[in-house]
């Protein structure tokens, strides 16, 4: 099938990426050889709403995990608009045929900051990809605690959100505790560690993990996490997949009897 475009520009914050997201990026797919994703940096959602909920460098790697992205590029204006990261892609793929894709909520093209860069450098404007309507916030999902905390042998979890394709927990872990050895059919997961120390199993290999420092568990995957530190351990989990039920655990050794 020939694309209409070799390249589909999709620029936004993603914090966290939801399932209008993943229906964008999609659709995006369809329309251009390559989906580029001009991710706003730290600063730009600073301004946004105070802070961002997941840093540049997480988003990045995360995003990069979508199949049909095929690049993800971190922008280095915190304006409001665009514009400058259109400016420079387009710079550097003089000789390509680029669109810069709008979802639903941006149907007006009066509303679109990028338009006249667009226009300036023969970028085409394509609207209601992913969808005519907004599906979902990012904002909105992370003031959305969906629920109690649920106790666990080794510590709790709750989830923050949840959608179509993800679902992210905070985790505790107390301390000498861990969670079983495991592996999931369904879902791969990324560990971003908040607070305390970890040990970490992937396969046969062990990490030492504290605060700022995350990892990625691929699905069908062996692992586990323990805490080696004073305290609590405190991480929060992004899980991504079709299932992402709480019964997709595979155990292959658990302190707690639960084989």
């Amino acid at each position: 099938m020939v694309k209409k475009y070799d390249y589909a520009l999709v620029s936004g914050g993603f914090d966290p990426v939801h399932v209008g997201h993943l229906r964008m990026f999609k659709d995006a797919a369809i329309l251009a050889t390559k989906v580029v994703i001009l991710l706003n940096n730290d600063e730009w959602l600073t301004k946004k709403k105070g802070k961002p909920f997941m840093n540049e460098n997480q988003r990045k790697e995360i995003l990069n995990e979508f199949r049909s992205i095929h690049e993800v590029i971190i922008q280095k204006s915190s304006e409001k608009s665009s514009s400058k990261a259109i400016k420079k892609f387009v710079e550097k793929n003089s000789k390509a045929k680029i669109c810069y894709c709008n979802g639903g909520d941006r149907s007006n093209i009066k509303n679109i900051l990028e338009s006249n860069i667009c226009k300036e450098l023969n970028v085409s404007l394509e609207f209601g990809v992913g969808g005519d309507e907004k599906i979902e916030s990012s904002s909105n999902l992370t003031k959305n605690y969906l629920g109690n905390v649920e106790n666990r042998p080794w510590g709790n979890y709750h989830i923050i959100a949840k959608n179509t394709g993800y679902q992210i927990k905070e985790i505790i872990v107390l301390q000498n505790s861990k969670l079983s050895l495991q592996k999931h059919k369904s879902r791969s997961e990324f560990w971003q560690i908040v607070s305390g120390k970890s040990k970490i199993t992937i396969d046969k290999k062990e990490y030492y993990l504290k605060e700022k420092e995350h990892i990625y568990i691929p699905k069908n995957t062996i692992h586990r996490i323990e805490n080696i530190g004073k305290e609590e351990l405190i991480f929060i989990e992004i899980q991504l997949g079709k299932d992402l039920k709480e019964d997709d655990i595979i155990r292959l050794e658990d302190d707690y009897g639960r084989i």
